[in-house]
């Protein structure tokens, strides 16, 4: 019987593998939090995940179309403003059109930006790839 339920066990643990989410931690001076893929395409992908800002400004995420061999396009904004210092869930669709050959394209990348008012926007570096 034990055999039969480490068996069972292991058979749960490798089908729910391939569906976990792979996240990665964004941060700049204005916030942090974690971002992964919860659905995929062939030009992009739906990001969510968790974001909070550390002093009461207004910030977003902004996300990035990794693509080999050619300059990755900046998609900007996809997420709604956060001035919560609490984690809140936050996320959107990162894609770029026209639709890239599923052979370059590499992923997604995101990072955070403080929102200012009628000026540029100060971001921080890019998370590394979330890729599918």
């Amino acid at each position: 019987m034990r055999r039969v339920l480490t068996g069972f066990c292991l058979i749960v643990i490798a089908l729910a593998v391939p569906t976990s989410a792979f996240a990665v931690n964004v941060s700049s001076n204005n916030g942090n939090g974690t971002q992964s893929a919860s659905r995929w395409y062939s030009n992009g992908a739906d990001l969510t995940g968790q974001l909070r800002s550390t002093s009461g400004n207004a910030v977003y995420y902004s996300g990035l179309v990794a693509i080999s061999n050619a300059t990755d396009p900046e998609v900007g904004r996809y997420s709604t403003n956060t001035s919560s210092t609490s984690y809140v869930t936050r996320g959107g669709t990162v894609s770029y059109f026209p639709i890239i050959w599923p052979s370059s394209f590499q992923g997604v990348k995101a990072r955070v930006c403080r929102d200012i008012n009628a000026l540029p926007d100060t971001c921080g570096s890019w998370s590394s790839t979330i890729a599918p």
